[in-house]
């Protein structure tokens, strides 16, 4: 039974349509949305003007500040949010577009 409940790094939740991983939480306290993002490497940078240009009215960018210390937590984002913001910046999870499997 040792070990039993223990996690490796990259054993997080994946998408069931196309496998990504995912970071899935509840963001907010009284009205609180479920996020899911695609989860990039530490040190890939998502600056938030590019994260704001694909942003549609069902597809909003989420704050991910990385921590030393402790888990990942998303944070909201909103026109007052500062364009030169550190952290990265992830849209909400789409699966990327299928590949056709017939030919007609």
């Amino acid at each position: 039974m040792a070990g039993a409940g223990r996690r490796h790094k990259g054993d997080g939740p994946r998408c069931p349509a196309c496998g990504l991983p995912l970071l899935v939480q509840w963001v907010g306290h009284t009205a609180a949305l479920q996020a899911s993002v695609n989860l990039p490497a530490p040190d890939e940078p998502r600056p938030y003007g590019e994260a704001a240009k694909d942003r549609t009215w069902n597809r909003l960018v989420w704050c991910l500040p990385r921590r030393r210390y402790g888990p990942l937590r998303l944070r909201w984002t909103n026109a007052r949010h500062p364009p030169d913001c550190p952290h990265q910046h992830l849209l909400d999870h789409q699966c990327p577009p299928a590949e056709p499997t017939t030919l007609f």
